[in-house]
């Protein structure tokens, strides 16, 4: 027996083995994707926290003033002449408590940061911004505190 008006279509059965199949995937991959942008994230944080220092020793600079950067848990507080100018908290960087001195003409006491990032510890290292402008780190501290 022959059907003359043959419907082709899709059974339910194979939109729901398909729709399984997409499901695995996404499953698999998505988790990825969340710890990929979670890291992007992270990196952000990080080039944030030198681009602070950056400015902050450009202002420091051009002010002739001594900004202090005082770094502890999340958060960076930044104090020109024992005014608090601006803070921020960060969501994936983490801080010992720490302070880094900027003299009147621009340089750090410490060319080091000690953070966690995402839990795991990094030591965020500030000397080849400023050998870049032909100075190095000494054994002496430039600040006072």
């Amino acid at each position: 027996m022959s059907r003359i008006g043959k419907i082709a279509g899709v059974t339910l059965i194979e939109l729901l083995v398909v729709i399984t199949i997409m499901m695995s995937m996404l499953g698999l991959v998505g988790g990825q994707v969340v710890s990929s942008v979670e890291k992007a994230r992270a990196q952000t944080e990080v080039i944030m926290v030198f681009n602070i220092v950056k400015k902050a020793s450009v202002k420091a600079f051009a002010t002739g003033n001594r900004v202090v950067l005082d770094f502890s848990a999340n958060q960076y507080e930044l104090i020109v002449d024992d005014h608090l100018q601006s803070s921020r908290q960060f969501e994936f960087v983490t801080f010992t408590d720490q302070q880094i001195y900027i003299d009147r003409n621009g340089l750090p006491n410490s060319y080091h940061l000690d953070a966690r990032v995402r839990g795991q510890f990094k030591n965020l290292d500030f000397a080849p911004f400023f050998s870049s402008f032909g100075f190095s780190e000494q054994v002496g501290s430039h600040a006072d505190p």
